[in-house]
């Protein structure tokens, strides 16, 4: 029986218990893994190790974290996604793609705190750094922010009282193509379809 699977609690022992009676119940397929999602590697491991301890054995599962997963998901349903594409929002090539338009945004009205911040320095450490914390910031917008993302992508750059009107600037620079295949814009295409 194939599908998702939800089960929660707040005693670890008793989850991978009840885990590897799911698993223990059906027979195998051979060519498909289990799909476990996981925090981190340490629970990876922690898990497998579990499992091979109730079962005899850990083989043939699948550990991805929850974004990984979810973007393998919208991969799975939502046509015409490149792996391109999804990637395009991962934090790192988004930083890359900020240090690149940063330079020859500082110069608009928006910006000016950011010029202010990086003074001389527009291609050293400091922007960087910069950079990295400004994709990070974008990343994490996608998964707690994903209204305000939509709104941005729609080219609303919400309520006139935010206070980093820069932020929507860049982000349209950024996604400037690439409009709809966040999280949050995935998310929403998700959703269409499931209804």
């Amino acid at each position: 029986m194939s599908g998702l699977k939800i089960f929660t609690g707040n005693k670890l022992e008793t989850l991978a218990e009840r885990l590897a009676r799911v698993l223990a119940s059906r027979p195998p397929d051979a060519l498909e893994p289990e799909v476990i999602v996981v925090r981190s590697l340490g629970m990876e491991r922690w898990v497998s190790m579990e499992l091979a301890r109730r079962l005899g054995i850990c083989a043939n599962c699948s550990f991805p974290f929850p974004k990984s997963f979810v973007r393998d998901m919208f991969g799975q349903v939502l046509p015409g996604v490149t792996e391109e594409q999804k990637s395009f929002f991962d934090p790192g090539v988004m930083a890359l793609k900020i240090m690149q338009l940063l330079p020859g945004l500082l110069e608009r009205p928006a910006f000016s705190g950011l010029r202010a911040y990086l003074g001389r320095e527009r291609q050293g450490l400091k922007s960087i750094q910069l950079a990295s914390r400004i994709a990070r910031v974008f990343d994490q917008y996608q998964l707690y922010r994903p209204q305000m993302i939509l709104d941005w992508n729609r080219g609303n750059p919400g309520p006139g009282g935010r206070s980093q009107p820069w932020q929507f600037e860049l982000w349209r620079e950024i996604t400037a193509g690439h409009r709809g295949l966040d999280r949050a814009g995935l998310r929403e295409k998700f959703f269409a379809w499931a209804d």
